[in-house]
């Protein structure tokens, strides 16, 4: 395999095997359940990331097929939840990024879905209210206790959501502390 150091273009080169190999895996884990909730065009850089670890936005354009604008979005998302960082700036204005760790990147998108699944939360609680207000006429309705339970059991996981979204926010703090 021949594969160099980042030249700063964010484009390692590999021998054609190797590239079709890459291409495999990233079809593959795309198209798992390891794949974006989001979008496949997030799943494929992020992966990318993870085969090549330094890129720079053309480079991902080059390799994903996806135009200027798309790839500019993800990966200013990226950079807000911190699963990228800028590596190095050129003197033309060439911004090379990197994928510093696959783990911090894990925990990262972890975190990332569970806040996003809070904001349900508050829909949740409303309709466990009204439920529990209207128990007399909604009883009678085939299905109103599994209903019930699967809104208490959504309410107690978003209340355990919580306490590790807290925990994780303390162990950042005292991280970024040290």
């Amino acid at each position: 395999m021949t594969e160099r150091k980042p030249d700063f273009v964010g484009m390692a080169v590999f021998e054609p095997e190797v590239r079709k190999i890459e291409i495999e895996i990233i079809e593959y884990f795309s198209n798992s359940i390891f794949g974006s909730a989001r979008s496949d065009i997030t799943t494929r850089i992020l992966f990318y990331f993870i085969t090549r670890k330094y890129l720079t936005q053309a480079s991902l354009q080059r390799l994903t097929g996806y135009s200027a604008g798309k790839i500019s979005q993800e990966v200013n998302d990226f950079l807000k939840m911190g699963l990228i960082t800028i590596f190095n700036k050129s003197s033309k204005g060439t911004i090379t990024y990197a994928m510093e760790s696959i783990s911090s990147e894990i925990f990262s998108r972890s975190k990332n879905i569970m806040a996003a699944n809070m904001k349900w939360e508050p829909k949740f609680s409303e309709i466990k209210r009204e439920m529990e207000e209207n128990r007399e006429s909604l009883q009678e309705f085939n299905g109103y206790d599994k209903v019930l339970s699967f809104v208490e059991e959504n309410l107690a996981r978003f209340a355990q959501y919580n306490q590790v979204l807290t925990t994780w926010d303390e162990v950042e703090s005292k991280i970024k502390k040290k």
